[in-house]
């Protein structure tokens, strides 16, 4: 059932490769990769050591590492932020000062769910700190910590720095040296700029206007802690092994089960430590332009499932859900249809829906002045315009600039990117707001053109040029 289930949806979904993964607290009980590492060559085939980026699956490494750290005395999670890093704070200091570093780890300090910093190339942590800074000091919280769920990256990378801050190590070092190592997980780590070394890496690939495309990811090393982990079904057996185990690792005890069960326990959102908590199961997802990933467990912790994609597609997320249920005795899980998840984004659509619009407004707005230019009774000229036609004029302008306003300046703003073309995760939805942009600006100012130069003929006006006005009949003209 497991492999018709995903070779199914692999197919029905045109993803290149896949790797999927069965623990239980005895080990791996079922391992198997299935697929290509890239959809151009099919002579490399995925199997279970095969490296995959992770996404936002990075997070509950973090959040384990912050509780090791407790554990040790250097962190107390319900302490606040501004207490590990001094620096932090808000626009309303006196809120933010409030934001604990639990709140960090299960989303409900209050930071907006655009915050990332994908865009800070910096290696050195002071450089990435400045650069936090400048980002926060201009950020309304969304509500008070502690009282709000709001998912948001910057959540995480904020506790990157809390562990380089209090180990004094670099975050990658840190997390190496505490699970990594001793777990064995020989091909897991934070390969941000090059994995060129590590052979049997898969390539990202996804969607560009209803085709699939190989995508290389370029992470920074500002998002290691939210987003840049990669791995493979192997390694992450031994991380959920470690779980389900309560902290036992192959050589001792490496975290306790406190902290684990710690790591569970739901708030008032059902949001653990970057985990979510279903009343049947735990599970993260994640999701980077090329990859996508996905980890279940059940709720009493006897097993758990690893499922990673090399395409980046919201089936991964549901097929780890397939399968939770296949393993769980449900011999009937959802079909996950073609029609379900379209090639083009509904959104894309939609926009191209409106462009479709405006083309065909243009375009009756052009025939109709030709035509009627063509009868006479229309002329292209200038006039002073009236306050009617600078009122209108006026209006379309300050439409246009309204909504140039929001695809230029608020929707990067609110996805978190610094400008529109920085937004790797949809590329259709780039181009078709630029396409957008084009199309609804060629409408706007043939239509202000229109009202200012196409003019009705003035009926006063003879063919000589010379005035003439009708006459009423009943009354003599007097000079």
């Amino acid at each position: 059932m497991i492999d018709k289930e995903i070779e199914y949806n692999m197919r029905t979904h045109n993803i290149p490769g896949m790797a999927f993964s069965l623990v239980d607290r005895n080990g791996v009980v079922y391992s198997k990769g299935y697929g290509t590492l890239d959809v151009g060559d099919k002579s490399e085939l995925i199997n279970e050591s095969t490296n995959f980026h992770l996404g936002s699956v990075s997070k509950v490494f973090v959040s384990m590492g912050i509780l090791k750290l407790q554990e040790e005395g250097y962190i107390d999670i319900e302490q606040p932020v501004v207490d590990y890093l001094p620096w932090f704070s808000t626009k309303d200091a006196l809120l933010s000062n409030e934001i604990k570093i639990e709140h960090l780890l299960n989303h409900s300090s209050g930071l907006p769910g655009r915050l990332n910093v994908h865009e800070i190339s910096n290696l050195e942590s002071r450089e990435i700190i400045n650069k936090i800074k400048d980002k926060l000091n201009n950020v309304t919280l969304v509500g008070k910590p502690g009282t709000v769920y709001e998912y948001t990256n910057m959540n995480t990378d904020l506790l990157q720095l809390v562990i380089e801050e209090v180990t004094g190590k670099s975050f990658t070092q840190y997390m190496e040296e505490t699970f990594f190592t001793p777990l064995n997980m020989n091909r897991t780590g934070y390969f941000t700029f090059d994995n060129s070394h590590l052979s049997n890496t898969a390539m990202g690939h996804r969607y560009h206007w209803g085709k699939l495309k190989p995508y290389k990811e370029e992470l920074v090393y500002a998002t290691s802690a939210s987003a840049g982990l990669s791995s493979n079904v192997d390694d992450l057996s031994k991380f959920l092994g470690l779980l389900l185990n309560d902290g036992q690792g192959p050589n001792g005890k490496l975290i306790s089960r406190s902290s684990i069960d710690q790591m569970f326990k739901p708030n008032q959102y059902g949001i653990g430590y970057n985990l979510y908590v279903y009343p049947h199961n735990i599970s993260m997802d994640g999701g980077l332009p090329g990859f996508t990933s996905t980890i279940v467990l059940s709720s009493d912790k006897t097993f758990g499932l690893i499922l990673l994609a090399n395409s980046k597609q919201d089936i991964t997320y549901h097929s780890g859900f397939n399968l939770y249920r296949i393993v769980n005795g449900d011999d009937s899980p959802t079909k996950l249809l073609e029609k379900d998840f379209p090639k083009i984004h509904f959104l894309v659509q939609i926009i191209l829906f409106i462009v479709i619009i405006f083309i065909i407004l243009i375009l009756c707005i052009v025939g109709l002045t030709i035509f009627h230019l063509f009868k006479g009774t229309k002329e292209i000229s200038f006039r002073k315009p009236s306050f009617k036609k600078i009122g209108m004029i006026s209006f379309i302008l300050i439409i246009y600039l309204g909504i140039m306003y929001l695809i230029y300046v608020q929707l990067p703003v609110y996805i978190g990117v610094p400008a529109l073309q920085h937004f790797k995760m949809e590329p259709d939805t780039v181009v078709v707001l630029y396409i957008l942009s084009i199309v609804y600006s060629s409408f706007t100012f043939l239509l202000c053109g229109k009202i200012l130069f196409v003019q009705r003929k003035n009926s006063i006006q003879s063919s000589t040029g010379e005035l003439s006005l009708p006459l009423n009949k009943s009354e003599p003209f007097h000079k």
